[in-house]
């Protein structure tokens, strides 16, 4: 696809970017058309009536919670989404940033009353990448609050000198790196931290930084399930990094300390002929 990707429908503020900056993580309204998140939505409900084979690693049935990765790779209204919306053009803005790749994109679904937290934790040291400029773009299909299992933030974290151990509710040991420092028990000691939330909607978007601090509790509405979809994007200066204990990537012909490129992370921006 080599189309352009589509104007926002509004251009993110300097106050909005610079609040993204500063703690980490922003919520805004009115960037998207409709249409957009009614595809994501389309997408959503193909992968729950039908998942993949990742969902069976990842997914925990019993608990409700059911999650997927890479739709990109094998659905046509993802791959829309990510080369033809205004995504692209809003993680540019973000991370002040020429070229904008595409990393992969996650689903989380949390079915109503569905009693497991997303334990605190932040990305980075999950990814085999490394640098500032990346963005995750978290989109809820469903209304979102604390008590509906919203994503919370500790403001400001993305700009501790900490690396924090892989932690996920489904446990890995292996990506579990040594090096790395235990996370803080935030949940025992809310009154510490700087903790945000965001109450959404469908049609809303949460920016993110990958070393930002986040999590979310247990989903209590018993009638609403908590769908939502990430979508990664990396910019000019990020080099791959795998270790041992970072997710599996397919980047054949990228070495590690190399800024990432075209085709293992595809360039979105500026379009390729």
């Amino acid at each position: 696809m080599s189309s352009s990707p589509a104007q926002p429908l509004r251009e993110l503020g300097s106050d909005e970017i610079e609040g993204y900056r500063r703690d980490g993580c922003l919520m805004a309204r009115g960037l998207m058309a409709d249409e957009w998140f009614e595809q994501i939505e389309r997408a959503v409900a193909k992968v729950m009536a039908a998942p993949t084979p990742i969902s069976a690693v990842f997914s925990d049935p019993k608990a409700g919670f059911h999650m997927e990765a890479g739709l990109f790779i094998t659905d046509d209204d993802i791959r829309e989404v990510v080369y033809r919306s205004p995504m692209a053009r809003l993680a540019q803005n973000l991370m002040n940033s020429q070229k904008v790749h595409f990393f992969y994109d996650q689903m989380f679904c949390k079915t109503a009353g569905n009693q497991h937290p997303t334990p605190w934790h932040h990305d980075l040291t999950f990814w085999p990448v490394d640098g500032d400029q990346v963005v995750s773009i978290w989109i809820p299909l469903d209304p979102v609050s604390k008590e509906s299992s919203g994503l919370e933030f500790v403001r400001g974290s993305h700009l501790w000198p900490h690396r924090y151990k892989a932690i996920t509710p489904m446990y890995n040991e292996q990506m579990v790196d040594p090096k790395h420092e235990d996370v803080p028990d935030i949940e025992a000691n809310r009154a510490d931290y700087d903790i945000v939330g965001f109450e959404m909607e469908p049609g809303d978007m949460l920016f993110f930084h990958p070393l930002i601090l986040h999590g979310s509790g247990p989903n209590f509405h018993l009638k609403q399930g908590r769908r939502a979809l990430s979508f990664r994007w990396i910019g000019d200066e990020v080099i791959f990094a795998p270790t041992p204990c970072t997710m599996p990537y397919a980047a054949k012909g990228l070495a590690p300390g190399e800024i990432v490129r075209d085709p293992a992370f595809p360039q979105v921006l500026p379009p390729l002929d």
